[in-house]
């Protein structure tokens, strides 16, 4: 499987997509931070904070994550390419594996600039603000008013597992799907009926308190250092076990379909 892995991985890092990620991400990691502080310092009229969301890491990744997804999965069943590891006499359980590994990996790659500017961030002596919109690492950069290195590096590692919690939901997709429209379609789609239940919560009282049992609660998507460590432990259990089911999803799907 080490060798799929590998396959994968330089596959993915050959493709000029990725590439194209990466600089969109660091970007708009960027202009995000910029954006904030200069909120925070009162030098940027606040009405540009809609904008300011729409370069976070929340809004960004969703996109991104669904783009390496098709690149990664959905492009091995338009060249047919799915084939060869079959052939070869690895099992469909290895394949997905193998693929969420390189998926997982690639993608800490593409949020490290979010990380990164967070980080900065939190170093400096500055306010930074986005109004009300806030979340993800953004969420941590605006909130986040004091705290010990060790609680920085937790709540930065938290909010990092829920990313690859909830983009794990795009292995699944490509595998189902197939065809890279549909997946980037399909998880956008889902993440912004996510993204409009957490903002009125209370008009969605039911589906929030399914959504609280997955990478998708709104207490999630906004950790900081005032949450306890029992939550941040429930947040770490809740990603595990949904990375979990949503991979034997995958393979009961992948095991059943036929490869044209």
């Amino acid at each position: 499987m080490f060798n799929l892995v590998r396959a994968y991985l330089y596959k993915t890092t050959k493709s000029k997509i990725f590439w194209v990620l990466l600089a969109l991400t660091t970007c708009s990691a960027i202009a995000m931070f910029s954006i904030a502080y200069g909120i925070g310092n009162k030098s940027i009229n606040e009405n540009i904070s809609n904008i300011g969301f729409l370069l976070s890491d929340m809004n960004m990744m969703s996109i991104v994550g669904a783009v390496l997804a098709t690149t990664l999965i959905c492009s091995d069943f338009d060249t047919k390419n799915i084939h060869h590891p079959i052939i070869s006499g690895f099992a469909r359980i290895q394949i997905i594996i193998s693929k969420a590994i390189v998926y997982w990996l690639l993608l800490l790659v593409l949020v490290s600039p979010y990380i990164i500017v967070t980080i900065i961030g939190l170093s400096m002596d500055s306010t930074f603000s986005m109004g009300r919109n806030a979340a993800g690492f953004l969420s941590i950069l605006t909130l986040t008013t004091s705290g010990s290195f060790g609680e920085y590096v937790t709540i930065m590692i938290t909010m990092t597992m829920v990313y690859l919690a909830q983009l794990t939901i795009c292995i699944l997709l490509a595998f189902v799907l197939r065809k890279s429209v549909l997946v980037v379609a399909a998880y956008y789609m889902m993440s912004m009926f996510f993204g409009q239940v957490a903002s009125f919560q209370n008009s969605f009282e039911i589906m929030n308190n399914i959504l609280s049992f997955t990478p998708y609660s709104v207490e999630f998507i906004t950790i900081n250092v005032s949450m306890s460590k029992g939550d941040i432990i429930s947040a770490v259990s809740i990603c595990v076990i949904f990375i979990i089911v949503v991979l034997y999803l995958t393979f009961m799907t992948f095991r059943k379909a036929e490869i044209r």
